[in-house]
């Protein structure tokens, strides 16, 4: 019997270092999977290391405005002024009106309007040559009280070259401080074709613009 109890002492041992080995075997490959399912999902879903290429965000460009490009303004004509220097209005002077527009079947010449102060024979250069009948249009502004200092019109457009101890042919005129008028000789109908020179009249701190109606 002592042979057989040292044998077993010896089996012992291995027979333990053998069922170790089976039941780490059979605890690890379980053991094995859990481990392979929660470090597969933690890949996966892990953000991405800094170190990777990032691709380059778009470049911001201005988009085009959505309100609409302001309409190019039409050009006005500018009246040519006269020859005589202008004085600055007075205190408590009327602002220059604007003329009144053409009446039906007239329309404005632009060149021939003119704007200054005082006495001016128009057009400067010589007679205007009108193939039509044609209106004056005069808008002026003198200082307060000219009206009243004056013994008949404040400003008057005549005829000028009228036949010598003939009263000139007045076009015409204001006889308050500030008017805006349209006139077509004695008559207030128009003026007939022809050549023609328009002669102002008017005190020099009296401002004015003048321009002809051709029908």
């Amino acid at each position: 019997m002592a042979p057989l109890r040292r044998t077993a002492h010896r089996l012992a041992p291995v027979l333990c270092l053998t069922a170790g080995v089976i039941l780490g075997a059979g605890i690890g490959l379980p053991t094995a999977h859990w481990v392979a399912g929660f470090l597969i999902p933690t890949i996966a879903t892990a953000p991405p290391s800094s170190s990777s290429a990032a691709l380059p965000s778009p470049t911001a460009r201005p988009q085009p405005s959505s309100a609409s490009s302001p309409a190019p303004a039409t050009p006005v004509p500018t009246p040519t002024l006269s020859a005589t220097p202008c004085a600055p209005l007075a205190t408590g002077q009327q602002p220059l009106d604007p003329l009144h527009p053409p009446p039906s079947g007239y329309t404005a010449v632009t060149t021939l309007d003119w704007i200054g102060c005082g006495g001016e024979l128009l057009p400067p250069a010589g007679a205007l040559a009108v193939g039509g009948p044609w209106l004056v249009a005069l808008s002026y502004t003198c200082p307060t009280g000219t009206a009243a200092a004056s013994t008949g019109a404040t400003l008057t457009v005549s005829e000028a070259g009228a036949l010598s101890g003939s009263s000139p042919e007045v076009i015409a005129e204001g006889r308050t401080d500030s008017a805006d008028v349209t006139g077509g000789g004695p008559t207030g109908s128009a003026i007939g074709p022809g050549s023609y020179r328009l002669n102002v009249t008017g005190p020099t701190t009296c401002l004015w613009h003048l321009e002809v109606y051709r029908g």
